[in-house]
């Protein structure tokens, strides 16, 4: 089993997250377990976490709040990757908010540094305990009372 599904399951089996649609999902409260868990199995490998809104009758990815964390050999410097990704010469054609959003969301981390893997992820949750509740606003629909954003850990 792939160490991102082993760090799920042990998630779930802690605090039990929400099966919907096919998929186990947890709340970004439960989310904040997953640095004790990384911590604990000490190792790491290329995770993704991907945010949804789901409701009773559908389920929306909020894909440019993806956290996609690389263990790599070497780390390139994150915004030149943003520069390729983009196909930009200069941050000074991107707006501020992408720059920000790319900072929180994309991490390359040396293989065996599980700290500076924990780190990463623990700012992502820090970014989207910001913004989960402006994405809310977007996102939420009137009179759905079983709303809300969950995670998948992929």
């Amino acid at each position: 089993m792939e160490l991102s599904k082993q760090y799920a399951a042990e998630l779930e089996k802690r605090v039990g997250g929400q099966q919907r649609h096919g998929n186990w999902y947890f709340t970004l409260e439960q989310i904040k377990q997953l640095p004790g868990i990384i911590k604990s199995f000490d190792q790491i490998d290329d995770l993704a976490i991907s945010p949804y809104h789901i409701t009773e009758n559908s389920i929306m990815e909020a894909y440019w709040c993806i956290l996609s964390i690389k263990v790599v050999d070497e780390v390139q410097d994150k915004f030149d990757v943003l520069l390729s990704e983009t196909g930009k010469r200069s941050l000074k054609g991107l707006e501020h908010h992408y720059i920000e959003q790319w900072d929180y969301t994309y991490y390359e981390i040396l293989k065996g540094d599980v700290k500076g893997f924990i780190d990463s992820v623990s700012r992502y949750i820090r970014y989207m305990e910001k913004r989960e509740p402006l994405l809310r606003e977007e996102y939420d629909e009137p009179n759905q009372l079983d709303q809300g954003f969950y995670y998948e850990i992929w």
